[in-house]
């Protein structure tokens, strides 16, 4: 069996949210804030974070910020 190294690293660490974003992204995965999707969709962000905490679009919450993958918000706008 190998083993596995995990650095536990306090927040001061990394050099803001883009830090903590690529740390989310397994695969390559886009992330996209709130804020973003806000900026190229027509609805504010209270309804973006809504419609995540309900589930309907799926997304992950980072401390207080609510992040959404590019493939889930297509799979979320096509219906599927």
């Amino acid at each position: 069996m190998s083993k596995i190294k995990i650095k536990l690293i306090t927040l001061k660490e990394y050099n803001g949210k883009e830090s903590i974003k690529s740390l989310l992204m397994p695969n390559d995965e886009e992330l996209l804030s709130v804020k973003e999707l806000v900026e190229w969709l027509p609805w504010k962000a209270a309804n973006v974070r809504r419609l995540i905490r309900s589930g309907k679009i799926k997304g992950r919450k980072v401390y207080t910020e609510w992040y959404v993958s590019r493939e889930d918000l297509y799979r979320f706008l096509s219906g599927k």
